[in-house]
């Protein structure tokens, strides 16, 4: 389908195709028909969608132009996701010369704007605080036109704690069209929606939070230290584009304080940093400037990144939603991305929750080394040493791993040396049962073979 199927106006067709939109994603598809005709929803869509698009396209078609008064309100969660959608746009006033937005999401921004808000703007992008003070509390602008509003990571306002701030904006308009989009739709998030949203539509994407083009990898770095661990992998693998996650700031600051003095060209960003560093080091990723970015997990919501090939996780949220949106950083818009999660023997726990909870992506493992990363045969499983006798083929040698750890008890349990003696002899069975097949192949070949040729010396005889 493209967007002309859309039913939509061939200023904002022609639009598109010059900002390089060309087919519309499954989740504009399914919404923009939607919000046309001014119907309430709440879309769940997976990072890298194209959700932005999916309600700027129905809001800009809505707008009245001669109309100087707000009519729709963006609300975001932080600064970094209203200042994107706001970029974007902004993209469209070539095409809707009389088309005039407002950001409002920090101080510096505020006091600008109120000092030359004479002309009220048509669309207003903000975070919750900052509109609720401007529009509630201070009444900078009529809000009666409004006929749209939207919630933008909406799990992400709830899990902030903005659904008051939200709340208090609901209440000042006069029953808006109300679109709200999130990457999860947990049951808490729902109980709180139905307040005030009275869905005629509800969509929920058929894909997880992270593409289907993202592969997940568990690497066990064998106690080796966070930052000892990136740096090798870092060295090994050279990614064109890679972000680093650790949950706290403090082992962030950690993480890029040794990549740093290891020598690795990293950038930093956390929410530790001020307004005006945020905005720097945004401009500075999406220059690509470095080629690693060490982030706390606010980098892992919403914020366009382009090209990131490898994410980072040096550990695993305890909320595990989080992971998801990391690994959502590459992978985007259809192309390939790997996903890298940390371990050691001894910290299992979170991974395996990961594996119990996921069922639909698949995982592989490794283990880091000093000459490359190596295939792990037995995972999250206990590791034991093979002690070799004899030189065993490299896959009887992963059975037997495989074996041992799989009948390695958890408690101290009656016979375990046996049973697991058994299992290794069971592996030993097998591939004496092949390499007896195999001698007994090679045996019947060289009879065929010997039969074959007294065959034909007959045959030549005869016709001598």
């Amino acid at each position: 389908m493209s967007f002309r199927g859309l039913s939509l106006s061939d200023t904002m067709v022609k639009a598109l195709d010059k900002l390089g939109y060309h087919e519309p994603s499954a989740v504009q598809s399914t919404v923009i028909p939607k919000a046309l005709r001014g119907i309430s929803l709440l879309a769940q869509s997976e990072t890298g969608s194209g959700k932005t698009h999916a309600y700027l396209i129905p809001i800009l078609e809505r707008t009245d132009y001669n109309l100087n008064r707000v009519q729709a309100i963006v609300v975001s969660p932080t600064r970094e996701l209203a200042r994107q959608t706001f970029d974007f746009a902004r993209q469209f006033e070539p095409f809707f010369p009389k088309l005039h937005v407002r950001l409002y999401s920090s101080e510096t921004e505020t006091s600008q704007n109120e000092q030359g808000s004479k002309v009220p703007p048509q669309i207003i992008v903000g975070t919750p605080g900052r509109l609720k003070d401007l529009l509630v509390d201070k009444h900078l602008f009529t809000l009666q036109n409004v006929r749209t509003i939207v919630l933008d990571e909406a799990d992400m306002l709830l899990d902030m704690g903005f659904f008051p701030d939200v709340e208090a904006l609901l209440a000042s308009l006069e029953e808006p069209q109300i679109m709200v989009f999130s990457a999860t739709l947990r049951q808490n998030l729902k109980d709180e929606l139905t307040k005030f949203v009275r869905s005629g539509f509800e969509w929920e994407s058929d894909k997880t939070e992270t593409a289907s083009t993202v592969r997940h990898h568990f690497i066990d770095i064998r106690h080796v230290g966070d930052v000892a661990a990136v740096t090798q992998f870092l060295r090994l693998r050279n990614p064109y584009l890679c972000i680093v996650f650790a949950s706290t700031v403090k082992a962030v600051d950690a993480l890029y304080a040794g990549l740093k003095a290891n020598g690795i060209d990293a950038i930093y960003f956390s929410g530790s940093l001020d307004d005006r560093s945020r905005r720097k080091v945004i401009r500075a990723i999406r220059a690509n400037h470095n080629s690693v970015i060490v982030a706390s997990d606010l980098l892992s919501r919403g914020i366009d990144i382009p090209d990131v090939t490898d994410v980072i996780s040096v550990d695993l949220p305890s909320d595990l939603d989080f992971y998801y949106h990391r690994a959502g950083r590459t992978g985007r818009f259809g192309k390939d991305g790997d996903s890298w999660i940390f371990y050691n023997a001894d910290h299992t726990r979170e991974a395996k929750r990961l594996l119990e909870e996921n069922k639909k992506d698949k995982f592989d493992f490794y283990t880091l080394k000093k000459d490359g990363l190596k295939p792990d045969p037995v995972g999250l499983l206990p590791k034991e040493k093979l002690t070799k006798k004899r030189e065993l083929p490299e896959a009887e040698q992963k059975e037997i791993l495989i074996a041992k750890a799989r009948s390695n008890p958890k408690h101290i349990e009656p016979m375990h040396k046996k049973k697991r003696q058994f299992a290794i002899e069971k592996v030993k069975r097998k591939y004496r049962r092949k390499a007896i097949q195999k001698s007994v192949r090679k045996e019947l070949e060289a009879q065929y073979r010997e039969k074959a040729r007294a065959l034909n010396e007959k045959a030549d005889k005869h016709h001598n």
